[in-house]
């Protein structure tokens, strides 16, 4: 009995988390299986292990993206073209290179999941208030220092996965008030100087 129960709570805390979470239900295709299609028709392409230093300047003509894979990459920018895909939706730029939050992103207001996870980015900047539709920011295993105080402002966003980076006591305590109805993932917290 006692098993059951761990279980039913581990199983409802799960599905509280992932309902937080929103859903990506975009079709992916490759970039090689969309050379032929009418760019308007595309909607989600997935550039994911494709070794990539920089986007291929074919990808500005599929303007109607809604999801875009570029997860495990080498990419340390985004092109200027970017902010022209604003009906945007889900970006997964996991593993790659980033060092800074790529500014094109702040373009493109109907993004709702940012996964950013596994770079090297040492901030949030302040553009990060132009996303107003953000829900989900995963910017897990990065090299923060600093967080912008606009974050505060993302009324819609519900989860915020900040592990990978010890901060102190004080930033954890201070992040967490700030955004009472954003669950915010920090590590154990340090004793360490802000």
């Amino acid at each position: 009995m006692k098993n059951w129960c761990v279980l039913g709570l581990m199983s409802l805390v799960g599905s509280f988390v992932f309902s937080q979470k929103p859903v990506d239900t975009l079709k992916y295709y490759s970039f090689d299986e969309v050379q032929s299609a009418h760019p308007d028709t595309v909607y989600a392409i997935d550039f994911t292990k494709e070794k990539l230093d920089s986007l291929p300047n074919g990808l500005k003509e599929f303007k109607n993206l809604k999801g875009l894979k570029l997860t495990k990459n080498k990419l340390t920018e985004l092109p200027d073209y970017f902010t022209e895909f604003e009906d945007l939706q889900f970006f997964y730029g996991d593993k790659n290179k980033f060092t800074f939050f790529p500014p094109q992103l702040f373009h493109l207001e109907s993004l709702v999941y940012i996964d950013l996870s596994r770079n090297e980015m040492s901030s949030i900047p302040e553009g990060i208030k132009a996303l107003k539709n953000l829900e989900y920011l995963d910017v897990w295993d990065n090299l923060f220092t600093k967080i912008a105080p606009e974050m505060q402002t993302l009324e819609k966003l519900k989860w915020v996965d900040l592990r990978g980076t010890t901060f102190a006591t004080s930033f954890v305590e201070k992040w967490t008030n700030a955004m009472p109805n954003t669950t915010i993932k920090f590590d154990r917290p340090c004793d360490c100087l802000e």
